[in-house]
């Protein structure tokens, strides 16, 4: 009995106030609707008379009643500035301001469309223009696709209310009403943006399905009310009966950049669960250019689990705020009341292994190449997550020099490049065109961009803290000078560079340790530049053969405790990884060299691609040669490990065209003239609904492979799936880590999803976690806040399809 009554109580809550979106945004919202037909009206729109106080008759027949009383028959048109009138007969009285119409009136003014037997319109003591009409459709054209239509048989148009009795209303296309509202009288308040029903049934596809004595939603944009609700039904370890979830949010609407949610959540094996999220956007202050930031708070919070008997909660806040032009500051707070929290509340964010909080400053001053940065941070572990080192306090400045060494070799470039140009405009048109393009190019290159000098200081403290007290902790500070300067030779590009790192250990329980490491490298450069078209596309083909020689002394780092560093190779080295330069990421390890390598990077652009675009077709390989037989390890107390005097070959290759993207990257060893590690990706995106990607590596040990998708059946339903499979390749076992599959059907006024989620909790057999949810739309009534769009977003890259929209 208990669940039909929380069911009733949801239902009738669902359908008590609606919201229509929950886009926070500064700037006014507009709806956008996807998959509909042409837009249509209830007849076509006629142009108002463009001067104001005119009077525009015409008809067939026309008789005088009285010196201001007309009367007015056959094919009769009245056309003010303010509305439209046709009908087959009317009377009009400029005495009274009355037009009295009747057989196939058609009244439209500046949104609204009425089609009736008989229409009287009138002005009130304000001088606002007011219409009734008998037995009529209606329509809200002004609105566009979403505008609301349907029938009444009376309808009391005036300036700021619709007054409908005995009516429908509907949000689908004009004759397409998929569901609908059949009410004894609505007052559709367009100034407060409210449409009220007395005892109002909702029909879907003409079958009633509820009924209310009173019912209130959103016309337009967003407006707080209750969300549509969601349904999951789940399962618990150990139970044999499936359990159920049901959400029920509730929006309020504070302000067009500000907002707040909060939703009951019940959960039949847990209890009932309290939820709110607050956000506000803030725009900046003086730097007009930066993007708006976000204020976000969200608590849940569950007094006591039936299982556990715990109280279970969390909380997640974040804000970024712009202090001055050169200053902001960002934080986040992100907690929950224990380790299995998402396991078993959320059901979601299973993978993850920690929860991160911080706060930090930043200072920057551009013209000056100058930042300064202060951070602290910590991390709650959960799921399967382990303990890590966090940074209760970091300070760190960066200070760039750019030192205008060459100002009479640029000059004299500058003055080159032009001469090759104003060359090569004389050519054009002729043989010789070709020839002085390629030099004209050539030259850009070598004199046009000659780098300067640069000369970089970076200082960075940091204090590290660990939950595990039996850790090494303690403060360490790193500074690091570095230069670089091109030689005087336009082509190749030959630049010589020295740095020196100069890092403090103060150590909590053990001595501390000064560590300096000398470095020096010579870079040189072949690349060109050249105009080309690739796949039909215009592009710059840049051909890169590099040679770079590093050296960094060789330092005893065993005793140096690991902090925050891990090995770029461990999975698979890239052709990025070798070409850095540096094989640790962070700097508790800092790797000896005496190493040469030697790499071939080809590009194709697009002329018109920004920064943040792929190249078209990017193809690179490279090898390194090692002079010493011994390098730095990340083990502790392990100074050094052997190695070959060469590297593994890598290479890769990326192509991206439209709305293809494949990459791959391979490590193969030339001693056993095999591919050891590979990394593969293909993704198609030509739209929301309709994607492909597939993921593949392989690293001699495990066999991993994720495929995710979004297929369109029709317009009107799609399906989407995702994949993640492991598979050992000793034992030749696999186990799919977890799956997503689901349906979704999309008409212009309403949608529908479900989803079913697998994953494997790691626990044997029979430890399968599922859930299957789904979500149900009447747009233009009520959208939804649920968490399964989120929860298929995250299990299916690529997925941002929203079924309002």
């Amino acid at each position: 009995m208990k669940k039909y009554l929380i069911f009733l109580v949801l239902i009738l809550s669902h359908f008590s106030v609606y919201s229509e979106g929950v886009k926070l945004t500064c700037t006014p919202y507009t709806p956008d609707c996807s998959n509909c037909p042409e837009f249509q009206t209830l007849f076509a729109i006629n142009e108002l008379s463009k001067e104001s106080g005119n009077l525009d008759v015409e008809a067939d027949e026309s008789e005088i009643l009285s010196n201001q009383s007309y009367h007015l028959k056959g094919d009769v048109t009245v056309k003010t500035d303010e509305l439209f009138l046709s009908a087959d007969d009317v009377k009009v009285s400029t005495l009274t301001n009355e037009t009295i119409a009747s057989g196939n009136v058609k009244f439209q003014d500046s949104s609204f469309l009425i089609a009736s037997d008989e229409l009287t319109a009138t002005k009130d003591t304000n001088g606002n223009q007011v219409a009734i009409a008998t037995n009529a459709n209606f329509q809200d054209f002004g609105s566009g696709q979403g505008g609301g239509n349907g029938f009444a048989e009376i309808i009391e148009k005036q300036s700021n209310n619709i007054l409908l009795t005995q009516t429908t209303y509907s949000t689908c296309p004009v004759n397409k009403s998929d569901w609908l509202i059949d009410a004894s009288y609505i007052d559709l308040n367009l100034e407060k943006n409210r449409g009220i029903a007395d005892h109002a049934k909702i029909k879907f596809y003409g079958v009633p399905i509820f009924y209310l004595p009173k019912y209130s939603w959103v016309l337009q944009g967003r407006g707080s009310g209750f969300l549509t609700p969601d349904f999951e039904k789940y399962n618990e370890p150990e139970k044999k009966e499936d359990s159920i979830r049901w959400r029920v949010p509730y929006y309020l609407n504070i302000a067009p950049d500000r907002d707040l949610l909060v939703a009951l959540t019940y959960m039949s094996s847990r209890g009932f669960i309290f939820e709110e999220t607050y956000r506000q956007l803030i725009a900046p202050k003086l730097d007009k250019t930066r993007k708006d930031s976000i204020f976000e708070i969200e608590t849940r919070y569950l007094n006591e689990d039936k299982i556990t008997k715990l109280r279970r909660w969390l909380i997640d806040s974040s804000f970024n705020l712009d202090l001055s032009k050169n200053s902001s500051i960002n934080a986040r707070y992100y907690r929950v009341s224990d380790i299995n929290y998402f396991k078993e509340i959320t059901r979601s964010n299973t993978n993850v292994d920690s929860l991160p909080s911080h706060l930090m400053l930043n200072i920057s001053f551009p013209e000056q190449n100058t930042s300064v940065s202060f951070l602290t941070e910590a991390e709650q572990v959960v799921n399967s997550g382990l303990p890590s080192y966090t940074r209760a306090l970091e300070g760190s400045i960066s200070q760039n020099f750019v030192v205008d060494t060459n100002k009479v070799e640029k000059n004299d470039a500058k003055i080159n490049t032009e001469i090759e140009r104003q060359l090569y405009e004389q050519t054009k048109g002729t043989k010789d065109e070709k020839i002085a393009e390629k030099t004209y190019n050539q030259s850009k290159i070598k004199g046009w961009e000659y780098p300067n000098t640069s000369i970089s200081v970076d200082f960075v403290s940091t204090k590290f803290s660990h939950d595990n007290h039996t850790k090494e902790s303690g403060l360490r500070t790193n500074g690091i000078l570095s230069i670089s300067r091109p030689l005087a030779i336009k082509f190749p590009v030959i630049t010589p560079s020295a740095s020196v790192n100069v890092t403090k250990y103060s150590l909590k329980t053990s001595p501390n340790i000064n560590r300096t490491i000398f470095g020096s490298g010579l870079g040189i450069d072949f690349s060109t530049v050249r105009k080309t078209n690739l796949f039909g596309i215009e592009a710059n083909h840049r051909i890169s053969p590099k040679i770079t020689y590093n050296y960094r002394a060789k330092k005893v780092q065993g005793n140096i405790p690991i902090f925050d560093t891990k090995d770029k190779y461990t999975d698979i080295i890239t052709f990025a990884d070798l070409t850095s330069g540096e094989r640790y990421t962070g700097l508790d390890r800092i790797t000896n060299a005496n190493d040469i390598t030697l790499s071939l990077e080809s590009s194709y652009r697009a002329t018109d691609a920004i920064d943040d675009d792929k190249d078209l077709l990017n193809m690179g390989i490279a090898q390194s040669f090692y002079t010493d037989d011994e390098v730095v390890s990340d083990t502790i107390n392990s100074n050094y490990e052997t190695r070959l005097s060469y590297s593994n070959i890598v290479a890769s290759i990326g192509l991206a065209i439209n709305n293809f993207a494949v990459s791959t990257d391979l490590q193969f060893d030339p001693d056993k003239s095999l591919v050891v590690k590979r990394e593969n990706s293909f993704s198609y995106s030509p739209a929301p609904r309709k994607l492909a990607a597939m993921t593949y590596s392989d690293d001699n040990i495990t066999r991993t492979g994720k495929i995710s998708l979004s297929y369109p059946l029709n317009d009107s339903i799609h399906f989407f799936g995702g994949l993640n499979r492991k598979i050992t390749k000793s034992t030749r076992t696999g186990v799919t880590t977890e799956y997503t599959s689901g349906l979704a059907y999309e008409s212009c006024c309403w949608a529908f999803r479900v989803a079913h989620f697998q994953a494997d909790r790691g626990q044997g057999d029979n430890s399968n976690n599922y859930s299957t949810g789904f979500e149900l739309i009447l747009k233009g009534l009520g959208t939804t806040s649920t968490p399964l769009k989120d929860r298929i977003e995250n299990t299916i890259p690529g997925y941002t399809l929203n079924l309002r929209e």
